[in-house]
């Protein structure tokens, strides 16, 4: 708590020099009074604030970093900006004293590479028993099906086999060059080892196009999520929000050998928390073996791969404090 006393003592001594005109005086006496409101002013302000576990832990991750600061893997743009209204937040936290990618070969059927797939995965979670792993992405190897548009890459999933066009938003671009080659890390145009040329490339209807999108692909709509490819991953200064941006948009999620979080308000809670908090570990995915699955509210069901508390699908996003939270959410459910 700001001690006022000692803030009008300060000024006293720091003042005692100066001579000033009576409005300037008058103008002094005013900014004082203000701050005998301070507390009460901080009060409405904060009137609607919810003490959440969430809200707990943005801030004490905020407090952890600034005494123990992450090496990111890139310099942020704003590294270095500390505007007055940043240190009027921080101040007020501390009066407030809230203690693989992998893939098949591009030529393999569809129906044999989707073979396998349990039906729960395109609706939503199992209700009984531990999750097992099972990748949602097609194939296996070093050049799975995949839609490269101007250097960010999306991965072919195995589920659903077609998506209604009911969910098909804004017309984004349509494929401009088919090619079979081993490497599609071309950094222009729009390029797929699986759509044909001409094919259509739909927004998914209330998530970002950075995240996932819609392709025709042998005449039906198919969904493909925002992946890594050849180390390549976020571009410029996206963040995992960017690649990520499903916020308020989450059903469920199951990590597999562990369980599941069926309500949807700790659900998203959980994503805030991994898109807030995750710090870059690398371009690569993490191997398989274990999964988080993310079921959306649409029908849709996006996919994180999982190695050692490293998670991943655009890049590796390091975020143990997520896995604690996950266990504390099952349990409460």
């Amino acid at each position: 708590m700001i001690d006022v006393e000692m803030l009008r003592q300060a000024a006293d001594e720091m003042l005692s020099g100066l001579s000033a005109s009576d409005a300037a005086k008058e103008a002094l006496r005013f900014k004082v009074s203000a701050v005998d409101n301070l507390a009460s002013v901080t009060g409405e302000m904060l009137g609607g604030l919810t003490r959440t576990p969430a809200l707990r832990h943005r801030i004490l991750i905020a407090a952890e970093r600034r005494t123990a600061p992450h090496k990111a893997s890139r310099k942020s743009p704003y590294a270095g900006r500390f505007t007055p209204a940043m240190g009027m937040a921080l101040a007020l936290c501390l009066m407030f004293g809230i203690g693989a990618f992998y893939g098949a070969a591009p030529n393999s059927p569809l129906s044999t590479v989707e073979s396998g797939m349990e039906p729960h995965t395109a609706g939503g979670p199992a209700n009984a028993g531990v999750p097992q792993y099972q990748s949602l992405y097609t194939g296996e190897g070093a050049n799975p099906p995949i839609l490269g548009i101007n250097g960010r890459y999306y991965r072919l999933l195995r589920s659903p086999l077609s998506v209604s066009s009911a969910l098909a938003g804004t017309l984004i671009t349509e494929v401009q060059d088919f090619t079979d080659e081993p490497s599609l890390a071309s950094v222009v145009g729009v390029v797929s080892n699986i759509a044909k040329v001409g094919a259509p490339v739909y927004e998914v209807e209330g998530i970002s196009h950075k995240t996932a999108c819609l392709v025709e692909v042998e005449g039906v709509l198919r969904l493909f999520q925002r992946v890594s490819y050849a180390s390549n991953a976020m571009i410029g200064y996206e963040m995992l929000e960017d690649t990520l941006g499903i916020q308020g948009q989450v059903k469920a999620l199951e990590l597999s050998g562990v369980g599941i979080v069926q309500d949807e308000t700790d659900a998203n809670e959980l994503i805030y928390m991994l898109s807030e908090f995750a710090v870059n570990a690398g371009n690569d995915m993490p191997p398989g073996g274990q999964a988080l699955t993310i079921y959306l509210k649409n029908g849709l069901s996006l996919q994180l791969m999982v190695h050692d508390e490293i998670l991943g699908a655009c890049g590796s996003w390091a975020c143990p404090e997520f896995f604690e939270e996950f266990a504390d959410r099952m349990n409460a459910g």
